[in-house]
């Protein structure tokens, strides 16, 4: 249930608990003689007689209900506020996970080309003759220096 529908889901009960008790009725306490107590809403039933009547509960004044209803919409406007935060909240971290994954794709790209250079030169300081060996490895420790950073 969404934020949205949980404050209309408040709204919908404020209203009715503030509703007119239209239908509301007297409802009357009988005891018998031997101290039996039922509740009616009509006369009381044969052998008893009525105590006391109990009078409904009036229910909200229309002050009280015009409150509740400011109440329910200030609730929902803070709702809607929260959720405008919290869809911006993720936004940004959407936009910060895009940019560090970019940021790792490049330096993998980048580490391959390095691995691939430290191959090459390995490669080809192993066919190297004697005469050429000494420029070959000073190519290989190169390689490897600036590819020691991708092994992190």
């Amino acid at each position: 249930m969404t934020l949205r529908a949980s404050a209309l889901a408040a709204l919908a009960v404020a209203v009715a608990f503030c509703a007119p008790s239209a239908l509301a009725q007297k409802v009357e306490r009988c005891e018998s003689a031997e101290g039996k107590v039922t509740y009616s809403n009509t006369t009381c039933p044969a052998g008893t007689q009525a105590i006391r009547n109990i009078e409904p509960d009036p229910g909200p004044t229309a002050a009280d209900q015009k409150a509740a209803r400011e109440r329910a919409q200030q609730h929902s406007r803070e709702l809607d506020k929260l959720e405008r935060q919290r869809q911006k909240e993720e936004e940004k971290a959407a936009r910060q996970r895009a940019s560090a994954d970019a940021k790792q794709a490049k330096r993998d790209a980048e580490c391959s080309k390095l691995d691939a250079r430290v191959n090459a030169a390995r490669a080809e300081y192993e066919t190297a003759t004697l005469q050429q060996r000494q420029q070959a490895d000073r190519k290989l420790r190169s390689a490897e220096a600036q590819a020691a950073g991708c092994k992190k």
